[in-house]
């Protein structure tokens, strides 16, 4: 995800990195709530970034007419719009979900760190 919530360094399971975790003091139980959280959500966030993927090789696709129809073309960004908007919505449920499972001195140095 290139916008939207980014709670640590890009990547899966940030969580997981002994070095971060051990600076933002996450306790095991901490991350492997984490990590249940995020396998409760990689099925949807897989689904939503094969439907981004899919509209994008559609627009693609009309795009390289020699004579784009411009309405079909319109419509298609407005596909490619929606399924990237519903996988940063799904990506950003899920680091919320993370979130709430750290204290506010985790969340303080989380901070301090980006």
């Amino acid at each position: 995800m290139r916008a939207g919530l980014q709670l640590g360094p890009p990547g899966q399971k940030w969580w997981d990195d002994k070095s971060f975790a051990k600076n933002l003091k996450l306790r095991p139980e901490q991350q492997t709530r984490m990590d249940a959280i995020f396998e409760e959500n990689k099925t949807a966030l897989v689904s939503r970034l094969d439907n981004l993927e899919k509209a994008e090789s559609q627009m693609a696709e009309v795009a390289k007419s020699p004579i784009p129809d411009e309405a079909a073309l319109f419509t298609q960004i407005d596909r490619v719009a929606q399924a990237r908007a519903d996988l940063e919505k799904a990506n950003t449920h899920m680091l919320l979900q993370i979130r709430k499972e750290m204290d506010s001195d985790q969340i303080a140095r989380l901070e301090k760190r980006r």
